[in-house]
């Protein structure tokens, strides 16, 4: 007998919907699975081979065929195991399915037990986008697939949980009572009691920025950078606080909205972070090491999983030891930092993933790191530290806005002096800055405002263009810095409560645009 059931599998951040055909019939026995699918995949015909043995089922001495279609679409991952099981049970007479359609997303033990598969929330809205309304899934993915608006979500811990959940009617409830969606992003429908108001709150926030002894320019550099979405690079010696600093941005960002929040799950659920039971509301700060690979920062590899500009969407992405990454990895980001998304295309498949980050870095002046220090004790060979700094290409540093010199605390700083503000009151002013900016450009923040819409908001007087074409000048900008140097001054102003960019505010601006890396370099020299 011919049995067809319904199942998705994740491409990139997307669920696309399966339909697995499985024809059970005469002749010498077989299993036999087409519709290009790749090596895990195929792999399914022994652990689905297994499971119907393993859970009280007779796996049938017959030509089994399973095709799945589209065939001309790739497939990859177990997410099919569960459909290709039930499909068996259906063409061999040992389950009878009850009225109305049902999904099945999951991957088969040997022991017959349901295991979790990566992306079930957007594999389940896609299914729903197709007008499926009864969906089994693992028993642990069941809050991650209840996100999703207007559909009966059912949790299977084995596969005769699945196979009962295949002969039952539909539940009455679930069938008449509509779905009311306000909230759409990358395809998922979200009820408004779905919303939670916090998710994770149980995960460490970092230190806190009072920790943060000394550097009152390079803490004042972070909140402008935080408050605006813009791109900061922090340069100093071993010791002055680079990664300490860095480590306090998740205490100071403002939970994520609702659309980013939603966004935000899609990605944790794409990429297989955990069990994920309610959307993420706290903004991504991803930290790579300076060894990871070109697909894994951009995304990639057989499956097309998001790299880590995706997974820091909405976030920081913090590259620490920044001349260390590899040359191919750093000129990668020069897109998205631009345009806030990255494009992947392999042979016969192609997508685009968000990549709207916060790009935050830190680096030695030299590879001994103590190039420019006060007490010159820089061990480096002559030229050294200008071919440690020219890892970072001209390009990309141009994609920075704020650049920020970090020199050694001394003891005194450390163990007296003033209390430095806390995370607590910093975040205070950078949620009140990145409202005034949401409101103000339409949910943009200053760091992706750019034209026309740029020159608007900034208000400049005659006295400040002609300021602002002298600083640009003084300091040899490129167009693309220039606009920056607006962008800085306006989040500058925005945190003062200013309607209008002055004066005071490109200055400062202008302050964090000198490249204080080179600026070291030279006076090591």
């Amino acid at each position: 007998m011919l049995a067809t059931l319904l199942s998705a599998t994740l491409i990139g951040l997307d669920g696309r919907v399966i339909q697995v055909e499985v024809d059970v019939a005469g002749g010498l026995p077989g299993f036999t699975i087409v519709g290009l699918a790749d090596t895990a995949l195929q792999e399914a015909r022994e652990r689905v081979r297994g499971a119907i043995r393993n859970a009280g089922f007779n796996f049938p001495p017959r030509r089994i065929t399973v095709n799945l279609a589209p065939a001309e679409q790739r497939k990859s991952g177990a997410s099919l195991d569960l459909a290709i099981a039930l499909g068996i049970l259906l063409g061999s007479e040992q389950v009878r399915a009850g009225p109305g359609r049902v999904a099945l997303v999951g991957e088969l033990s040997l022991g017959g037990e349901v295991r979790p598969v990566p992306g079930v929330l957007p594999m389940v809205a896609a299914l729903s986008r197709r007008g499926i309304r009864r969906i089994v899934v693992p028993g642990s993915a069941v809050a991650e697939a209840s996100l999703v608006a207007g559909i009966e979500v059912i949790g299977a811990e084995t596969l005769r949980d699945a196979a009962e959940a295949v002969r039952r009617r539909p539940s009455r409830r679930a069938a008449v009572t509509p779905a009311r969606v306000d909230l759409v992003a990358d395809g998922v429908a979200v009820e408004p009691a779905r919303l939670s108001p916090l998710a994770r709150s149980g995960e460490s926030m970092g230190p806190d920025l009072a920790e943060v002894r000394g550097q009152l320019e390079a803490r004042r550099a972070l909140e402008i950078g935080l408050a605006g979405g813009h791109g900061l690079l922090l340069v100093g010696p071993p010791g002055s606080g680079k990664t300490l600093l860095a480590r306090t941005i998740a205490g100071l960002l403002p939970p994520l909205g609702d659309r980013e929040a939603l966004a935000a799950t899609v990605v944790a659920s794409a990429a297989g972070d955990g069990p994920v039971r309610e959307l993420v509301r706290r903004a991504p700060v991803r930290a790579p090491h300076h060894t990871l690979s070109y697909a894994a920062m951009v995304g990639g590899g057989p499956q097309l999983s998001p790299g880590e500009v995706t997974r820091a969407d909405h976030g920081v992405l913090f590259l620490d030891e920044l001349p260390e990454f590899s040359r191919d990895v750093l000129e990668a980001l020069r897109q998205p930092l631009e345009d806030g998304r990255v494009s992947i295309a392999r042979a016969g498949r192609a997508t685009t993933f968000p990549a709207e980050f916060q790009l935050v870095a830190a680096m030695n002046p030299c590879p001994c790191g103590f190039a420019g220090t006060e007490d010159g004790g820089c061990r480096c060979t002559p030229g050294i530290p200008e071919r440690y700094a020219n890892r970072v290409s001209g390009p990309f540093r141009d994609r920075i806005d704020l650049w920020v010199t970090m020199p050694r605390v001394r003891p005194a700083a450390i163990v007296g002096g003033p209390e430095p503000e806390s995370s607590a009151v910093v975040a205070v002013r950078i949620g009140a800055a990145r409202e005034i900016q949401r409101a103000r450009s339409a949910g943009r923040l200053n760091g992706r405002v750019s034209g026309r819409s740029l020159r608007a908001i900034c208000r400049l007087t005659a006295a400040t263009t002609r300021r602002t074409i002298e600083l640009a000048e003084l300091e040899g900008l490129s167009g693309r810095g220039t606009e920056r140097l607006l962008r800085v001054a306006r989040t500058i102003a925005d945190l003062d409560g200013a309607a209008a960019v002055g004066g005071d505010h490109l200055e400062e601006a202008a302050r964090y645009r000198s490249p204080v890396a080179t600026l070291a370099i030279r006076e090591a020299s």
